[in-house]
């Protein structure tokens, strides 16, 4: 397997040739997706050969990744929440985060998923798929690319992400549950809908859409609006995940605060601040 292009099953996502007949029509049908149900899912994404490579590197990165903190709120990325609210406010409240995370440094240039990320035409098909003219790939030297660890019992805690669309591959599932569940468009721009937020962090499960993913899929999903969370692990064989970092505008990076969060002390020995 020479280039990322080798990595992809182009016959049934032709990637490489957007213009073509079955590329208008593959672009169209994600952006159908996305509309109706603010995620897509393409199963198959990753070639055999490739998805076993990526398993295999990962499974020996593993022992860099970092057990970031064991509870987060849904807005986690909000370090500066305000203090004044009542424990009981989504904006404060917190559940349980069992995970690990291999930074974008830590991920060596020779591994397939560090080249399918750097691989322009990933980016450019990305673009297209999100409605948008252009996606760069992300600056930060650690949060651009990173490979997600759960052990037994593993999950993430209900949040909402940063970025307008996130975009994740599943390498493998665990041997059971590890389910991605989300609330579609359960806030917006203009009401932050707090009550129906608690409702969920209450156990409703009365708008939560429940997706078992495969091995191999490449995921878009709308995840700003739609609060999601990774289902608890069970089963001794880990779930890995990677998320590949896009944005619209060239040169971002995310908080140095949150890299050391997530990746560890050793970002600030790499990172001081300024």
């Amino acid at each position: 397997m020479g280039t990322p292009a080798d990595f992809i099953d182009l016959a049934r996502y032709p990637i490489d040739d957007l213009q073509s007949p079955r590329g208008r029509a593959l672009i169209a049908d994600i952006k159908r997706n996305m509309a109706e149900r603010v995620i897509c899912s393409l199963p198959g994404f990753l070639r055999p050969e490739a998805l076993a490579r990526m398993v295999a590197e990962a499974e020996a990165l593993e022992p860099l990744a970092y057990r970031g903190p064991a509870e987060a709120s849904p807005y986690f990325y909000n370090y500066r929440t305000a203090v004044d609210l009542p424990s009981d406010h989504p904006r404060v409240r917190k559940t349980p985060r069992r995970l690990r995370q291999i930074a974008y440094d830590l991920i060596p240039p020779t591994t397939a998923i560090w080249q399918l990320y750097n691989w322009d035409p990933l980016a450019a098909f990305l673009a297209q798929a999100s409605g948008v003219e252009r996606l760069y790939r992300s600056a930060d030297p650690f949060q651009a690319l990173n490979i997600s660890v759960m052990d037994e019992d593993g999950c993430q805690q209900w949040h909402f992400d940063a970025n307008e669309i996130n975009i994740t591959l599943l390498l493998q599932p665990p041997e059971a549950g590890g389910e991605f569940e989300y609330v579609p468009l359960i806030r917006s721009t203009e009401n932050e809908n707090f009550d129906d937020v608690k409702a969920v962090l209450d156990g409703s499960r009365e708008r939560v859409i429940q997706l078992q993913l495969e091995a191999g899929a490449l995921v878009l999903f709308k995840g700003h609006h739609s609060m999601h969370r990774v289902a608890p692990v069970r089963g001794a064989r880990r779930r890995f995940q990677t998320i590949l970092g896009h944005n619209t505008r060239p040169g971002m990076v995310g908080s140095r605060e949150s890299s050391i969060l997530h990746y560890g002390p050793r970002v600030a020995l790499i990172a001081p601040s300024q």
